[in-house]
C-alpha cells in the first residue's frame, strides 16, 4: 500500500468532513439566530400588547411555606366580647355575632375606619386585612394576614361584616387559622414570569394594566389543618373591570379560577 496516496485521502476525507460539519453549524446558527428574531422576548410582548405593569419586586425574593390549624372557638375566647349576641357553630370553627347596636359607616370602601373596627370590636381583629365591599351583597369582607401576607380566598381565614338596609354593620362572621408556622424556605419566581405565564394561558389581554402583591394560597386543605404556599396576586385591570389571579410564586403554576371566587378588589 502507497502509504502517501492512503494518507493524502485520509486527509481530503477528514477536510470535506470538517467543511460538512461548519456549514452545518452556520445553518444552525442562522436559524437559531432567525429564530431569536422571532420569538421576542417577555417584555417586548408586553409591551407590544401595551401591557402595563408596575411595583413588581426588583430584588430576589424568598418566602417560606406555612402552616396552620383551624381555631375551634370556645367560650372562654368569646367571653370578653360586649355588646354582641354571639354563637359558635356546630363544628365550633365558626363565629356568628349580631350587634346589639348597628354599627354607623358611610362608606364600605373606608378601609381604615373597617379596619379600626375590626380592631376593636372582633377577636384577633388587627390579623385581619381589607379585602373587598360587596355592593349587591351588602358584605365587606376581610382575609386573615400572616407578616402582612394576606391569606387569599381563604374561607378558614375571613370576617364578613353583613350590613343592614341603612348601611350600618349589622352582623359578621368569623374564622381564624391559628399555630401558623414557617416550613420549608424557597427562592420566589419573580413576579415577571408570573405574568409570563398567565399571557402564555392566554388570561391577560391587551391592553391591560397589572399589580402584584406576595401572599399565600391554600396548597393543602384537611379539616383541622392547612398548608400554604407562596403566592402571587395579579389584578388585572381591563376596560375598567378587575380581575385577581393567581400564580404559585415557587412551581409558577397558574392556579385555575373558579366562578365563586373571581373576586375583584375595589
Amino acid at each position: 500500500m502507497d502509504w502517501n496516496k492512503t494518507k493524502s485521502m485520509f486527509i481530503f476525507v477528514f477536510l470535506i468532513l470538517d467543511i460538512f460539519l461548519l456549514v452545518q453549524f452556520s445553518r444552525q446558527f442562522e436559524e437559531s439566530k432567525i429564530e431569536r428574531l422571532k420569538d421576542p422576548s417577555l417584555e417586548e410582548k408586553l409591551e407590544n400588547n401595551n401591557i402595563k405593569y408596575s411595583g413588581l419586586p426588583t430584588e430576589t425574593l424568598r418566602s417560606q411555606y406555612v402552616s396552620a390549624k383551624v381555631k375551634k372557638f370556645t367560650e372562654k375566647d368569646i367571653k370578653e366580647l360586649t355588646e354582641q349576641d354571639i354563637t359558635i357553630g356546630p363544628n365550633k370553627t365558626t363565629l356568628k355575632s349580631k350587634f346589639k347596636k348597628p354599627i354607623k359607616i358611610k362608606s364600605g370602601n373606608d378601609h381604615v375606619l373597617m379596619e379600626n373596627i375590626l380592631k376593636e370590636r372582633i377577636l384577633f381583629g388587627d390579623q385581619y386585612k381589607y379585602w373587598k365591599y360587596d355592593k349587591d351583597k351588602k358584605e365587606i369582607v376581610f382575609y386573615q394576614v400572616y407578616e402582612n401576607k394576606v391569606f387569599f380566598k381563604n374561607k378558614n381565614g375571613h370576617v364578613i361584616l353583613h350590613l343592614n338596609d341603612k348601611n350600618e354593620i349589622e352582623s359578621y362572621e368569623q374564622t381564624f387559622l391559628e399555630n401558623a408556622e414557617k416550613r420549608r424556605e424557597e427562592n420566589v419566581l419573580p413576579a415577571i414570569t408570573a405574568i409570563g405565564n398567565l399571557l402564555d394561558k392566554n388570561l391577560i389581554m391587551q391592553d391591560s394594566d397589572i399589580k402584584v402583591d406576595l401572599g399565600y394560597y391554600t396548597l393543602i386543605q384537611q379539616t383541622e389543618s392547612q398548608v400554604l404556599v407562596p403566592t402571587w396576586h395579579l389584578i388585572v385591570e381591563h376596560d375598567k373591570k378587575k380581575e385577581d389571579l393567581y400564580v404559585n410564586a415557587i412551581e409558577g403554576r397558574v392556579i385555575p379560577k373558579d366562578d365563586k371566587e373571581n373576586e375583584s378588589l375595589e
